[in-house]
């Protein structure tokens, strides 16, 4: 038994010493550059020659051919995560490890810094085989590092429930036409085939065989620059920003540490008040993309160089049409790429920073390009413009192209460091960071003007930003004064800046920062739109769609039409139960906070109230005339209303859309307990009962309008009885506001006069209510709110995220 034993080591050894020593690299193609490496096409293999060690570097990775669905969330060009990482040999293997910059050390005492470093972990992300030294350099084998799912493309199948997926070594391989080398950084990419069972419905309908997911994925190894003077965040200054926790902080000082993200740009002549730049900032824009979209995405995306030249920057940015043979994904290269999906999606702006500083290296824009075909849309249905024997009004495609100039440079905008002003569109429109909704107006004879559809140009506040960020102190003023007086000149000027965080939430309370709103006050522009919408309804016919299409379409372009103040009924929403409020630091010059007055919140609530009326909501006789069941082949899809009248068109489903937004946002946990609230530290203020009180009156009139506003009207009489039903169990609502819901639901089961349908009606929604309060109440506490760490003290979470 020992004689077997002996010789299949010595052959085993042997096997292994002489894979170490004929590995010949002269048979394969060497490609030098930042990591060199040997490509063995035959065998589909590649070999990294790794010299420096202990040195970093960054690595990224990206999703360069995607899965084409905007709901699963693949998209071609998607960037992956930016990780300083640096090579380490321990034995046999050199090891990929993802250095911690969350805590950090910037001290001149080594074992200060040892200590910190060595009591947070690293991620060691991959550990490749030595399989030869050449000299002082390590040969190793980094296929299977290539061909993993290095982007995650598993998981986000897994997560949008699409299904379970591996990887199949047997269908990847390494993508030779894209795998480069250049001094500063190293490009190899790969084609990945994932497969797996059970596809949802988002991938099926992107893929010929759903069991097999194939997409190419890029490895980017990129050479650090040399560190770029950083600059201090401000919560007032627009930008997105890097943080970590510095452990050499002084105590009396902020261990949490933040830094805006922004270009390298730099003055050829630093004294000079304007001067050229010693390298500009240049976006190139996909080839890919058609004219005349091409043409409107360079011309809105320059418009950037406007508020550079603002803030002391000649010439310092550009968008152009890439050259033949560029390629997007390069680290080198700002990029603006045209993105398809199978439906519309979001467009954005990411980038490759350098997480030591926050310095952006390569901005990445993704457009998708079927939302320009909503903005067509939107036009379509306002200007009806297929009448027969005349040519379609241009102002539909002008609209639409004026919409991607604002989009490209809204992108880019992220991608060069700003983020989102949702404050700005009440202050002339000013800022392309904003959500701008198509500003449409109409004469008194009910002409349409589409002049003022978007704005053309870089906006004030898009200025001041880029002054802040990027601009320099003058001679003698020290960078703390720069900023501090920059920031104290935009909001002398009249500007402000508010963002996600506060303008997103469902329960947000700011009166000005909205998405997709127009003018100075929420109400009113509701009610402008409202009457808007009114006239192009009493219009609306076969002219909305071209000669030859099903005339069941005209459903796809009535939707915008009817919901086209959807995101205004959320603004005017935000005003009830409102707070003015400014992101404030203690001594600078924007104003204290204060509850929005009586006046505007009840203009607001009489506003909303408008839009759940029955003659709002009513689709008008001519229009259900015109839309015939979906014919063969065109069947109901997530753009069309639903229905409950089976193939038909549902004459109430609009309305009931509509309702529920309203309802919805009128009775959020956290406006009603803010209403509540505000009464109490001012009378002046609507409290809840008020509100309850003037919602209750308007929706259960006595009186039946007639036809179908009938229904509508007895729809939304339930739909209030419901959300009022599940405010008084909300575990967010307070106490005492659960109490008075139940007090007021109470009071509506009273009412049960009338005749016919209305006392039927009514009734019914009596013994519901009833039947609901008559019950052992169902236990539904007020959610425990967390208390603040005291074990052992509480402090400031840190964040990390380095994501847009």
């Amino acid at each position: 038994m020992k004689k077997p034993l002996y010789l299949l080591t010595i052959l085993m050894l042997c096997a292994f010493a002489g894979f170490a020593q004929n590995l010949d690299l002269s048979k394969f193609n060497k490609n030098e550059g930042f990591v060199p490496f040997y490509l063995d096409e035959e065998k589909g293999k590649i070999y990294l020659e790794i010299s420096n060690l202990d040195q970093e570097f960054l690595y990224v990775n990206s999703l360069t051919a995607g899965v084409g669905s905007n709901d699963i969330g693949l998209d071609r060009g998607q960037l992956g995560d930016d990780r300083l990482v640096e090579f380490r040999k321990t034995g046999n293997k050199v090891f990929l490890v993802h250095k911690n910059l969350g805590f950090r050390a910037y001290t001149d005492n080594p074992y200060e810094a040892k200590s910190i470093q060595d009591a947070f972990a690293e991620s060691i992300l991959w550990g490749f085989e030595v399989v030869q030294k050449d000299g002082d350099k390590l040969i190793v084998d980094a296929t299977n590092f290539y061909l993993q799912d290095a982007h995650g493309v598993g998981e986000s199948l897994t997560r949008s429930r699409q299904g379970s997926y591996r990887v199949d070594a047997s269908r990847s391989g390494l993508y030779f036409p894209t795998t480069k080398n250049f001094p500063q950084n190293t490009e190899v990419e790969a084609t990945i085939t994932l497969t797996g069972t059970g596809a949802g419905g988002y991938l099926r309908s992107v893929t010929p065989t759903p069991e097999a997911v194939t997409v190419r994925m890029r490895h980017s190894f990129i050479e650090l620059p040399e560190l770029y003077a950083m600059r201090e965040f401000d919560p007032r200054g627009g930008f997105f920003s890097i943080s970590y926790q510095d452990y050499t902080t002084p105590i009396d000082e902020p261990l949490i540490k933040r830094f805006i993200s922004r270009h390298r740009l730099e003055k050829k002549d630093p004294n000079a008040a304007v001067s050229e730049v010693v390298e500009p900032i240049v976006y190139y824009l996909d080839r890919g993309t058609p004219e005349p979209v091409a043409s409107a995405l360079i011309e809105g995306g320059n418009w950037w160089a406007q508020a550079f030249e603002a803030a002391g920057f000649k010439d310092a940015f550009r968008v152009e049409l890439a050259p033949e043979g560029l390629d997007l994904m390069d680290v080198r290269y700002n990029v603006i790429q045209w993105v398809h999906r199978s439906t519309r999606g979001w467009s954005y702006g990411s980038s490759v920073r350098d997480p030591r500083t926050g310095e952006i290296l390569k901005g990445h824009v993704s457009l998708g390009s079927l939302r320009v075909r909503q903005d067509y849309l939107i036009a379509q249905g306002l200007l009806q413009p297929f009448e027969e024997g005349k040519p379609a009004d241009p102002k539909a495609m002008q609209m639409a192209l004026d919409r991607l100039k604002q989009l490209s440079a809204h992108e880019i905008g992220h991608t060069i460091g700003v983020a989102h002003s949702y404050a700005t569109s009440p202050n002339n429109r000013a800022s392309v960071m904003d959500y701008p909704h198509p500003l449409i107006t109409q004469s008194a004879n009910g002409e349409l003007d589409f002049s003022q559809a978007y704005d053309l140009k870089i906006g004030e506040w898009d200025k001041w930003a880029i002054k802040y960020g990027y601009g320099t102190p003058s001679a003698g003023q020290s960078e703390a004064e720069f900023l501090e007086k920059t920031l104290e000149d935009t909001y002398a000027a009249g500007f402000e800046f508010i963002t996600d965080s506060d303008s997103r939430n469902p329960s947000g309370v700011h009166p000005r920062s909205h998405l997709w709103d127009n003018g100075t006050t929420a109400s009113g522009e509701l009610m402008r739109m409202l009457k808007l919408r009114e006239n192009r309804m009493k219009t609306f016919g076969l002219n909305a769609i071209k000669t030859g299409e099903p005339q069941a379409l005209l459903e796809e372009v009535f939707v915008p039409l009817y919901l086209m103040h959807r995101f205004q009924i959320e603004a005017t929403s935000k005003v009830i139960g409102g707070l003015d409020y400014t992101y404030k630091i203690k001594g600078d010059n924007q104003p204290e906070q204060k509850w929005i007055p009586a006046k505007d919140q009840m203009d607001a609530l009489s506003a909303l109230l408008t839009t759940i009326s029955p003659a709002q909501l009513e689709v008008p006789a001519h229009i259900l005339a015109l839309i015939p069941p979906r014919p063969y082949g065109y069947g109901r899809n997530r753009e069309t209303f639903p229905s409950r009248t089976g193939p038909t068109f549902d004459p109430i489903a609009p309305a009931e859309n509509v309702v529920d937004a309203t309802l919805n946002f009128l009775f959020e946990s956290g406006r009603v307990n803010r209403i509540y609230l505000q009464n109490l530290q001012d009378k002046t203020l609507p409290g809840l009962q008020d509100v309850l009180n003037q919602v209750t009156s308007a929706v259960f009139s006595n009186t039946l309008p007639g036809g179908l506003k009938d229904e509508i009207k007895l729809m939304t009489e339930a739909k209030m009885t419901d959300q009022l039903i599940a405010l008084s169990k909300d575990g967010n609502a307070s106490q005492t506001v659960r109490a008075i819901t139940r007090m007021q639901l109470d009071k509506i089961s009273d009412m049960t006069s009338g005749s016919g349908v209305l006392l039927a009606h009514r009734t019914y929604l009596s013994d519901k209510i009833e039947a609901f309060l008559e019950l052992p109440e169902e236990w539904t506490p007020q959610q425990t709110l967390n208390t603040p760490d005291g074990a052992p003290i509480g402090m400031e979470a840190m964040s990390c995220d380095f994501d847009f």
